[in-house]
């Protein structure tokens, strides 16, 4: 899916008025009691608060969730009844890691089209409180044993039972076409493109290095809130980093995940799974200036987009983006910051090869040529997923509100912000601050 140059029908941009997230926190530590719509409804509070805007003024609430609760089916819904807000359209969203940015582009519409001027987009997930279940193999044993007729059939089949039934299954995070895992499709990658293990962990201590830094310096402070979510046990006021990782022999300590000999994916240059919740407010451009409000940016384009799974699946960073820069009238170079969200180190030096092969912008870009080669120092600058954790339906959340947030300091300008993810998913935006 394209946009041209976003535009209302009276011809006003879509605002970005504010933006706000939680630290990540690591499983079962910080936010290891909430669920992901308590440290929802936490941050969407948080945000209203500090823009001060009635409650009254929102027309629509979309959140998304990947880790789904099977008791909580619309987590949206149950974040505006919490926060008095049951007037409003709220409906809920899973769309791997770039469910974030596929709720600003559904919010973005409904603005584009008139039946809506103000709406909150936001994300949730608690890795801490996913799910478990029984298999579907288990569950039907055990209503066979309810509907039995007699006390001696009921406990014949009930002899049919192993131990190895009752094991509880946790949330599958691989592909269900495919049952890849992230870190099995980022060895594939690897191994395609030839690149090495100390390529990988090169790149994620340079994005460690980046978070620690921007956090040791208070950048990310205005962003990030600090948060107690109920039931008011922890207090949790920065992300989860490990100081240990900016270091070259800290990744010396991991054995790689696929049991291969020439594997190179390890824990420590993927992204862990982490609990977390972000929310922005969107706009249209009258309305957030006739509220007095100066927006953290506008959304210029975007674009959704697919590809195939079996081979290259987390290239749609680089479709998406070749989608919006098109749809945006402007060029890899014009770009002032480059935030992409990284599902792997394997992934990024994927892609960043993409961003610069003239034959994949010939044979899956329709381009006569590449998009160009990524500026090293414009790339994630403050650090990427890598570093700060993925909570999915959170983290292209996060690097819409860390661009826009470094484009202000700097005096604007503009970005380009991009995530790829499971089934052959891709998705971009590019920003624009004054």
């Amino acid at each position: 899916m394209l946009n041209q140059l976003l535009r209302t029908a009276k011809g006003e941009r879509i605002a970005i008025v504010s933006g706000l997230r939680t630290p990540f926190a690591r499983r079962d530590t910080g936010f290891k009691d909430a669920y992901a719509t308590s440290l929802g409804t936490m941050v969407t509070n948080e945000l209203l608060s500090r823009t001060a805007l009635s409650r009254q003024e929102i027309d629509q609430l979309v959140f998304a969730q990947v880790i789904q609760q099977p008791d909580i089916p619309n987590p949206a819904r149950e974040i505006a009844l919490a926060l008095n807000m049951p007037q409003i359209q709220a409906y809920s969203i899973s769309s791997s890691c770039l469910s974030g940015l596929q709720a600003i582009v559904n919010v973005t519409n409904s603005i584009l089209s008139g039946a809506s001027t103000t709406g909150i987009a936001g994300g949730a997930d608690s890795i801490s409180n996913a799910p478990l279940s029984l298999s579907p193999r288990v569950i039907y044993k055990l209503k066979s044993i309810f509907t039995a007729e007699t006390l001696e059939e009921k406990y014949r089949r009930f002899r049919q039972f192993s131990w190895r039934d009752l094991k509880l299954h946790g949330v599958n995070l691989k592909d269900f076409t495919t049952q890849m895992s992230v870190a099995e499709l980022s060895e594939q990658m690897a191994q395609q493109y030839q690149i090495s293990r100390e390529a990988q962990d090169e790149y994620a201590r340079h994005s460690n290095e980046k978070a620690l830094n921007a956090w040791k310096v208070g950048l990310l402070k205005e962003e990030v809130m600090q948060s107690c979510p109920r039931p008011y046990t922890d207090f949790v006021v920065s992300d989860t980093l490990t100081a240990a990782a900016a270091k070259p022999a800290y990744y010396q300590r991991f054995s790689p995940l696929i049991n291969k000999t020439y594997a190179t994916v390890t824990e420590a240059n993927m992204p862990q799974p982490t609990d977390g919740a972000a929310a922005v407010l969107l706009m249209n451009e009258s309305k957030a200036k006739a509220l007095g409000y100066t927006p953290l940016g506008y959304i210029r384009s975007y674009a959704i987009t697919g590809n195939d799974i079996w081979q290259n699946m987390f290239a749609g960073a680089t479709i998406a983006s070749s989608k919006a820069l098109t749809g945006a009238g402007l060029t890899l170079k014009d770009m002032d910051l480059i935030d992409i969200h990284e599902t792997s180190a394997s992934q990024m030096l994927m892609n960043i090869r993409l961003f610069e092969d003239n034959d994949f912008a010939k044979n899956h870009l329709n381009r006569t040529a590449c998009l160009g080669e990524i500026d090293q120092t414009k790339l994630n600058h403050l650090g990427g997923s890598i570093a700060f954790g993925n909570p999915r339906a959170v983290t292209s959340l996060r690097t819409v509100i860390q661009s826009l947030h470094a484009l202000k300091r700097q005096g604007g300008g503009i970005s380009l912000v991009a995530s790829s993810g499971l089934g052959g998913q891709g998705a971009a935006m590019v920003l624009e601050t004054e």
